[in-house]
């Protein structure tokens, strides 16, 4: 089963509301907020969410980590690595031409940082999933506003977004089925014409730059065995989301710090693994000349952080310290833009900062590898 055609809105909502549908994914817009960090991810979500961040700084990048070309656009053998995706690929047919070539006009992202909120009520979804043995985005009734709003998700919202998929194998065969898209792409007509979803809602749902927040939520109970649909191992629901403020003159939808501490030891692959996460690690935020302190947090039970980054502004070199690690400091600077929702909202980007330490060969010592904040290009997409 390929993922779960999304259903894309989006609402323009300060001064009112209007709302296109599109086939392939699910955006709404609205609302005035604060945004809900309580909630460790898991290991495996944290994961999940480092994998979508990558996928979202690099989309070319990402493709070439997924799935193998003897050259651009000929698929090599096996078609990927993994052979969950490999199995897909064959059973759509998906053209690796016509996958190459898309991928080719696609831009990066700024990063997405962990919500609790969304978490909840992307993981409520999942069980509503497995309680009906259907991969579906109307199981409830609501619309996806008020899906989230019931999650927690403040009631001052901007955007909004769903994906699902109710036969995930592993982490990455799921991330993989929303980066690639497989499925139908020729409708009602008979086969799976280029093996790729059309539109793409999926992927253009992970890679819409409007996107400030997101919660990745597997079920929580047990799938029946007798069920079909949404069969598992892994039953996933992504929500993504932003919010804004109002200062009583102006909006804003402010940036979050997000990123990870992890030690490079399990796989080995300066890339985060579930289980290399470093807990309870002290992240501090300062204006890099004036050195005064401008926000602060520590890392989850899973090594991620997501610190709000309100207030501050581009044109500002900002300094990120672990003072428990050791490890050099990062520096990054935000990047503004505006959106109209009826009524102008300053948009800062969210930036991405990795603290990565690995073993030196033959000795205790810690060395960093360390990812510099981001700031990716932002690439906006409207479709219905």
């Amino acid at each position: 089963m390929p993922p779960a055609y999304p259903t894309r809105s989006t609402a323009w909502g300060l001064l009112g509301k209007h709302t296109l549908c599109w086939l392939c994914g699910a955006f709404w817009a609205a609302g005035q907020g604060g945004a809900a960090f309580a909630a460790d991810p898991t290991a495996e979500q944290q994961y999940w969410l480092e994998l979508t961040n990558r996928f979202r700084s690099d989309p070319q990048g990402e493709l070439a980590k997924l799935v193998n070309f003897s050259s651009p656009g000929v698929w090599d053998a096996p078609k990927s690595d993994d052979a969950h995706i490999a199995n897909a690929l064959n059973y759509f047919g998906t053209s690796a031409s016509e996958l190459a070539a898309q991928f080719s006009a696609l831009s990066a992202a700024p990063p997405v940082a962990w919500s609790s909120a969304l978490n909840v009520s992307a993981t409520n979804y999942s069980n509503l999933m497995v309680t009906s043995d259907q991969q579906s985005h109307t199981l409830d009734g609501l619309g996806l506003d008020q899906r989230i709003q019931n999650g927690g998700y403040s009631a001052n919202w901007l955007e909004a977004g769903e994906n699902l998929f109710a036969t995930t194998q592993s982490i990455i065969h799921g991330h993989a089925g929303f980066v690639i898209d497989w499925g139908d792409g020729n409708g009602a007509s008979p086969g799976f014409g280029n093996g790729i979803q059309n539109p793409a809602g999926h992927r253009d749902v992970l890679l819409d730059s409007l996107f400030k927040e997101t919660g990745i939520g597997f079920q929580s109970i047990a799938i029946p065995g007798g069920n079909v649909n949404a069969a598992g191992p892994h039953v996933v629901t992504q929500h993504f989301a932003t919010q804004y403020r109002f200062d009583g003159a102006s909006y804003f939808a402010d940036a979050i710090l997000t990123g990870s501490v992890y030690q490079d030891t399990l796989a080995a692959d300066l890339f985060y693994t579930p289980g290399e996460g470093m807990a309870g690690v002290a992240l501090n935020v300062y204006e890099d000349v004036s050195g005064i302190l401008v926000a602060s947090g520590f890392s989850n039970s899973a090594g991620g952080f997501n610190i709000p980054l309100n207030g501050l502004t581009d044109g500002i070199v900002y300094r990120v310290e672990a003072p428990d690690t050791g490890l050099a400091p990062q520096t990054f600077t935000l990047t503004a833009h505006i959106e109209n929702y009826g009524a102008d909202v300053t948009y800062y980007d969210n930036v991405y900062s990795s603290f990565m330490m690995v073993p030196e060969p033959g000795s205790l010592l810690l060395c960093i590898v360390a990812t510099l904040p981001v700031l990716a290009r932002r690439s906006r997409r409207r479709n219905c």
